[in-house]
């Protein structure tokens, strides 16, 4: 079966020498594993084009009894220039990324992870403020499409911790969760928390949720 699909790199690999192997968040069938061939070699437009955090276009036939799906034609649809070019912005994405790729297994369908997740890159990709909130937002959404909604986890051992030093705490989250992203940088009502005591939540609720994921270790550090 033909599939055409947007997706995002998670990881490339190079086989054999000349090929590549790609693991991509699509829209369609959420994470999956690809094979580009002759994607090394020299006159290949193809490995600028499966680097980490770039949006592509794939069109590949999909075998339901085998786990890697050859690609046979592919577009950039947005390489994030501007995230590229500011590494909190990258390691945060970055970040983002790697929760996805150590949660989920393959083909598991996502579409609302997926919208998530690509219109906090938009964000990243056109603003520069508030960015700790974006990536607040899609840590939330992100629990919530997995099944697990924090904002309604009122004896969550992280919660009931930090509700002593803020007891506002489930208010502000329910805020961040319902900002509209797409008019973020224009609002002057947004969410009025204490920001070294969201910091700290965040990073232990990642942690908590997410232990393997190693790049939040360089990302809790970009959050002051």
């Amino acid at each position: 079966m033909k599939i055409k699909s947007h997706a995002l790199v998670l990881k490339t690999t190079i086989f054999k020498e000349s090929s590549l192997i790609v693991r991509l968040f699509t829209r369609e069938k959420g994470k999956s594993t690809y094979i580009v061939k002759a994607a090394m070699r020299q006159k290949s437009p193809n490995k600028a084009i499966y680097q980490q955090l770039n949006e592509v276009e794939i069109n590949y036939t999909h075998h339901p009894k085998k786990q890697i799906h050859p690609v046979y034609s592919v577009k950039l649809i947005n390489d994030w220039e501007n995230i590229c070019a500011d590494l909190k912005k990258t390691v945060l994405c970055t970040s983002m990324l790697e929760i996805i790729d150590k949660s989920y297994d393959e083909e598991i369908p996502d579409t609302k992870t997926y919208d998530t997740l690509q219109s906090v890159m938009l964000y990243f990709d056109h603003n520069n403020k508030n960015l700790n909130n974006a990536f607040y937002y899609f840590i939330l959404h992100f629990l919530k499409n997995s099944g697990y909604d924090i904002l309604s986890a009122k004896k969550h051992p992280i919660i009931l911790r930090f509700q002593q030093k803020n007891p506002n705490l489930l208010d502000d989250l329910n805020l961040i969760f319902d900002l509209d992203l797409s008019g973020m940088h224009k609002s002057k009502n947004m969410p009025n928390y204490e920001r070294k005591i969201m910091t700290r939540f965040m990073s232990e609720l990642v942690r908590y949720h997410f232990p393997d994921v190693k790049s939040f270790k360089v990302a809790k550090d970009l959050f002051s």
